[in-house]
Parts: C-alpha cells; sequence; structure tokens
C-alpha cells in the first residue's frame, strides 16, 4: 500500500453542494409518509409520522381470580379487545376490599383476551419526522419516510447525541458560551444552534438547560461527560472528538461565514455498521445559473491537499500535505510505515502515517 492505493477518511466540509438524505422513522416504528415523489419540501415539511412499537404484558387474569376453567374468565370481564385502558383501572373480576379484581398494570390498550389471560400493549411514542431541510423528494421509503434531495453548505463531524434540531446558526458571545442568553424572545440565541470554540464542559451544559438552547456545535468533551451530553435536551455535535481539543481555525471561520443562516444539526450516533455521519447543513441561497457539485468520497491524497491529523499527539490540527514519499518512512518510534509530509498550520514540519489522516472534501 502507498498513496496511490490509500483512500483516507473524508469529512464534507462544503459551502455548496448537493446532497441527499434519508428522513426516516426508527426502525422499530410503523407510520405512513405524507409526502410524494417530485414533492417541494422545506425546513418543517412532514415527511412521515409513526410511533415506536411498544412491549406487551400478559396478566393470567383466570389464575388471578381463581376460575376453575379459563373459559369463565368472559363472565367475568370489565374490558373489550381494542379498548384502551389506564393503569389501575379494572379489567375483570370485581373492585373491593374483599373481592378479588385484576387490575391493569400499565396504561395501554387491550389487544387480545382467550385462554384465560388479557394481553395489554403499552402506549408507544408518537413520532413526527421532518425534511429538515429545503429540497424535494427524490425516493421514498416504503413505511419509513423518503429520500430528500436539497442544496447547501455541509460540515460534517466526529460525534454526536443523537438528537437532531433546527434553528439558526449563531456563534458563540466574545466574552464565552457561558454569557448565552434568551432573557428577551428578540435575544438573537432564541431558537439558535450556537457554535463554540471551547471544550463543553459541565456549566456549559447548564446553560444549554438554563438557556433552553436547540443544539451546539462544540469542538470536543471530557470522556466523563459523555452520559451528560447523551442525556442533554438540546442535539450537539462535536467537531473535533473527546479530550479538551479546541475548534480549528479553519471550521470555525466555516460556521462563522454561515452565521444567521438556518441549519438543521444531526447528531446522529451511528451504529458500527451505518455510514452516517453527525452533521450540519445550512441553508445557503443559489445563484441564478448556479450549479454546485455533488460531495467527492473516492479521493486520493496528493500534494497541497488540507488534511486533518486524527491521532498522536498533533491529533487534531490541520496542515497541507507537502510530500507524499514512494516507500515507507522510519518514524521517530521507530515504526516503518507509509507516511505523508505535513506542514502544519501551526508552523510545524512532520510525517504522520496515512492512518492517521483525514480529508476535509
Amino acid at each position: 500500500m502507498n498513496y496511490e492505493t490509500y483512500f483516507p477518511e473524508q469529512r464534507h466540509l462544503l459551502p455548496l453542494t448537493i446532497f441527499r438524505r434519508d428522513r426516516l422513522l426508527p426502525v422499530d416504528a410503523t407510520g405512513s409518509i405524507e409526502v410524494a415523489r417530485g414533492d417541494r419540501v422545506d425546513l418543517h415539511t412532514v415527511v412521515a409520522r409513526g410511533a415506536t412499537l411498544a412491549p406487551f404484558t400478559i396478566i393470567e387474569a383466570a389464575r388471578v381470580l381463581r376460575l376453575r376453567r379459563p373459559e369463565q374468565l368472559e363472565e367475568q370481564l370489565q374490558v373489550q379487545v381494542g379498548e384502551p385502558v389506564q393503569a389501575g383501572e379494572l379489567l375483570a373480576g370485581k373492585a373491593g376490599r374483599r373481592r378479588r379484581g385484576v387490575l391493569s398494570p400499565i396504561t395501554g390498550t387491550v389487544v387480545h383476551i382467550g385462554d384465560g389471560r388479557i394481553i395489554l400493549q403499552e402506549e408507544g411514542e408518537n413520532l413526527i419526522v421532518e425534511a429538515g431541510v429545503n429540497g424535494h423528494v427524490v425516493d421514498l421509503r416504503r413505511g419509513r419516510g423518503a429520500l430528500v434531495e436539497g442544496i447547501g453548505a455541509v460540515l460534517q463531524g466526529v460525534w454526536g447525541n443523537d438528537r437532531r434540531a433546527t434553528g439558526t446558526l449563531r456563534m458563540e458571545p466574545s466574552n464565552g458560551f457561558e454569557q448565552v442568553s434568551r432573557e428577551a424572545l428578540d435575544s438573537p440565541f432564541h431558537n439558535a444552534i450556537v457554535v463554540t470554540r471551547r471544550p463543553l464542559n459541565m456549566t456549559s451544559l447548564q446553560v444549554i438547560i438554563n438557556q433552553d438552547l436547540l443544539g451546539v456545535i462544540a469542538p470536543s468533551i471530557e470522556p466523563e461527560l459523555i452520559d451528560a451530553v447523551r442525556a442533554s435536551p438540546a442535539a450537539i455535535l462535536l467537531t473535533e472528538g473527546f479530550g479538551s481539543q479546541r475548534m480549528s481555525a479553519i471550521l470555525y471561520t466555516f460556521l462563522s461565514n454561515l452565521e444567521g443562516r438556518q441549519a438543521t444539526l444531526d447528531g446522529v450516533h451511528p451504529g458500527i455498521l451505518e455510514a452516517r455521519r453527525p452533521e450540519v447543513i445550512v441553508n445557503v441561497p443559489l445563484q441564478s445559473g448556479e450549479k454546485p457539485p455533488a460531495p467527492r468520497n473516492d479521493l486520493i491524497l496528493q500534494v497541497d491537499m488540507q488534511v486533518r491529523v486524527t491521532r498522536g499527539n498533533f491529533a487534531g490540527n490541520v496542515g497541507q500535505i507537502i510530500g507524499l514519499p514512494n516507500t515507507p518512512i522510519v518514524l521517530e518510534n521507530g515504526l516503518r510505515v507509509h507516511a505523508a509530509q505535513i506542514h502544519l498550520f501551526t508552523g510545524e514540519t512532520l510525517y504522520v502515517p496515512l492512518e492517521n489522516l483525514e480529508v476535509f472534501s
């Protein structure tokens, strides 16, 4: 392997591009599609509605009532199949201190009665899937949603807390994220997705809750805060990863140039077999006659290409490739690897293993 046959990790950092994104109900939900092929959609167009599949509760009603035969349960029933019930509601028998009765342990629906049993299903969570972008529907996903095509700016991160938000993109106050305020409805941070260059900490997370922010784009968090970030009501995207890294200048400048525009932050936390990345898509107006390119996913390393170091002492730093040796390089630690010579924007020049590089595309 050398740089000519190596395909590096890629993250999109595109000021204007054509993109396609699935907008789907979760795999454990059932629902209906609310759009058709060719339909125009905007940020808040409902693409699909549904509900999560809820667990069942089996009640041995005949045994509780001490009936001799299961079929005797029919005479004791207080509910019918398909009827909604509340927790504590009488299902069969009679209520009273000295009378036997079967009470519902959950709020849900009676889905089956037979063989001396009553089966209930809990109420599922109602779900609504919005397009989250301006564009049009190019395909439908049966029972789950649609594939939407749009035009805009795209920045992909490295980690998200599995929440999504749509709002106005705002940069943090000059004196720090902790100074964000929503005391007035005309505050610039009302219904905003806030960008901060500093790592998030417990104080930051409390600000998110107190100020009811929709989303936050931050560089990093300490690993011990992962659970707290996952529990946050706001959508959170990390651009650098875990630790105390600050946001690179190139990413901060990219986002600064988009301040004030409507954005969708999708803090997806994908499984091992999923190709999705956490990202923010920003709606950017298209000039007449302008046709932006589609993202490229097959780049190879080249001299003058801008890259990001993903591992090692210089992780998070961005630089430019100035050399691509055809033969392996011996690093300071003694390892002999295929590497690229990188000039970091901080001034250092070093060799970095190809596996430790990421390309913005």
